[in-house]
């Protein structure tokens, strides 16, 4: 009868810890470097084929030309032609207008009437009362043209200055004056008729 085979495991030797720990070492050295190889092959070809896959994103796409239209079916007839209307337009005959020129004896102006003069009544006018003070004070002197109207009466009407004396004091005093004179009136056709008339009143010392 054979006997029990026992086995006793005692205390493992520090040599073969040791060992164990370096093979663990190597197996997980292993372990990464084909990891780590296998990361970088895959890292390279991603690396070449994305400036492609950009490049394809960047490209736009081609324009396709439209076909050219379909030539003109040059088989249909052309459209019927249709005469324009005759226009007749009807012109009168230039009429010529006849001109008679007679000679015609020329009439004589016909002779205005003449008319008079009209003359002062009396003795010449004088306006040394008018003459004014204060213009003599100053030794103001001048003579001054009156326009003016003679009526059939014979009376002045209208008076107004043609030409200053220089003083508008001597001016005024002059249309006062005129105003005071008598004519006997124009006369035409043997009828007493307004004129038209002008006279100068002169003022100075002594008059």
């Amino acid at each position: 009868m054979e006997r029990p085979v026992h086995f006793v495991h005692g205390p493992i030797a520090p040599q073969q810890n040791s060992r164990r720990m370096i093979a663990l070492v190597v197996v997980g050295a292993l372990h990464l470097g084909m990891i780590y190889a296998l990361a970088a092959g895959l890292a390279q070809s991603l690396y070449q084929k994305l400036p492609e896959e950009i490049k394809v994103a960047v490209e736009q796409p081609k324009i396709e030309k439209a076909p050219p239209p379909p030539p003109p079916d040059l088989a249909k007839p052309p459209p019927p032609f249709v005469p324009p209307p005759e226009i007749n337009i009807q012109t009168e005959a230039p009429q010529t207008n006849a001109i008679t020129i007679q000679n015609k004896i020329p009439t004589p102006p016909v002779a205005k009437p003449t008319i008079s003069s009209p003359v002062s009544i009396g003795r010449a006018h004088q306006c040394n009362k008018y003459y004014p003070q204060s213009a003599q004070r100053l030794n103001e002197v001048g003579t001054a043209i009156l326009n003016f109207t003679i009526t059939a009466d014979g009376d002045v009407t209208n008076p107004s200055i043609a030409q200053t004396s220089g003083h508008d004091e001597l001016d005024q005093a002059a249309l006062e004056c005129v105003v005071t004179w008598h004519y006997k009136a124009a006369v035409q056709n043997n009828v007493a008729v307004a004129a038209p008339w002008k006279a100068q009143v002169v003022f100075k010392p002594g008059n």
